[in-house]
């Protein structure tokens, strides 16, 4: 059995991913996995720390305003299509598991002319465009939310909630994390991350405030890697530009301030996190934050709102009120239940056992 992952570009199409390919290695042992993924990504780092043969395939962002980059864009996705039908050759995976990202598609579109299986999985509340491309070729469409399955053909679709890697499943205490990261063990700690490529606009907003912050609580701040940073030595803060201690970070918080992607929502759920999100204004981080902010699961501050009077009096009345902290985990967690990995790890076994006696 041999399983081809295709994502990358951040790393929300890539952690799901990688616990599927967790629950089927358990399923079987033997399997065979390799991913396809982007050049300047952040993905490499983690796929291959996995033990995962990692390889670089063309792929062009996909834009939905006129831009010069598209026409150079289209020349990227017809070399990544070419490439991708001469790799099918030589690799023959049994079927090809991607969640979203652009450079599956001219992958996706390369794997149905081969007639290899395509599971593709739908993250965000709004159908992305890349998934848009893709579900003419999907044999099967997993989606987090039930909200999620009128985007799709009916036959295709099964609801399964967002994988989560196993490693969330028994995780070490806060003082322990805190000890870990050399914090004060006993001591309320924030943790501020912007995604696996970071965001400017909340760490400029971080600098002008750390002082405020730190005189509230422990701060750990992901910057993101490439992002432009002035590193200050202070007391009780905490800058990281990426780690693969995910883990540690997320369970020493008390608080987590965010954006608003669906794979660390997921990863916040898993550990009954309370969390503030600031959405990427006008994208699909939006329609996310609107839905769980509604639903009581999350703590909604637009980008446009976020000024630093606000962000430190939401930071202040939060750490100061354990049980609305609480209930904002426990229906986070409720919203996104665990399990999904191996529901959608079940699906793709039983589409390739299926492919098999076939054959």
């Amino acid at each position: 059995m041999k399983v081809l992952c295709v994502g990358g570009g951040t790393l929300g199409s890539v952690t799901p991913l990688l616990a599927v390919v967790e629950q089927l290695k358990l399923r079987q042992p033997s399997i065979r996995v390799e991913w396809w993924g982007t050049e300047t990504g952040p993905e490499r780092e983690l796929i291959e720390a996995q033990g995962i043969s990692f390889k670089v395939i063309s792929g062009g962002k996909l834009r939905r305003y006129l831009s010069l980059e598209n026409f150079f864009d289209l020349a990227r996705i017809l070399s990544g299509f070419m490439e991708s039908l001469w790799r099918f050759g030589q690799s023959k995976p049994d079927c090809l598991l991607t969640a979203g990202s652009y450079v599956a598609v001219p992958v996706g579109w390369a794997a149905y002319f081969y007639g290899v299986p395509v599971f593709i999985h739908q993250q965000d509340v709004k159908l992305g465009l890349a998934n848009r491309l893709l579900k003419p070729v999907a044999k099967v469409i997993t989606v987090v939310l039930s909200e999620s399955v009128k985007d799709f053909p009916s036959g295709k679709v099964v609801v399964t909630g967002n994988p989560v890697r196993s490693v969330f499943e028994q995780v070490p205490d806060k003082e322990t994390a805190r000890k870990k990261l050399g914090l004060d063990p006993a001591r309320a700690t924030i943790l501020i991350i912007g995604g696996g490529t970071g965001a400017q606009a909340i760490n400029e907003l971080v600098a002008n405030i750390k002082q405020g912050l730190v005189n509230i609580a422990q701060v750990i701040h992901l910057t993101g890697p490439n992002k432009k940073y002035q590193e200050v030595d202070l007391p009780g803060y905490l800058a990281i530009s990426s780690t693969n201690e995910s883990v540690t970070v997320l369970v020493a918080a008390d608080l987590v301030i965010t954006r608003a992607g669906m794979g660390v929502l997921t990863e916040l759920s898993a550990l009954s996190k309370p969390a503030v999100v600031v959405p990427i204004p006008d994208s699909h981080q939006q329609d996310n934050a609107d839905y769980f902010a509604k639903s009581g699961g999350v703590i909604l501050i637009p980008q446009e709102e976020l000024t630093p009077g606000r962000l430190l009096a939401t930071v202040s009345e939060l750490l100061g009120d354990n049980e609305q902290r609480n209930n904002l985990g426990k229906q986070l967690k409720q919203l996104l239940p665990p399990g999904a990995a191996g529901r959608v790890a079940d699906l793709v076994t039983a589409e390739i056992y299926k492919n098999h006696e076939q054959i």
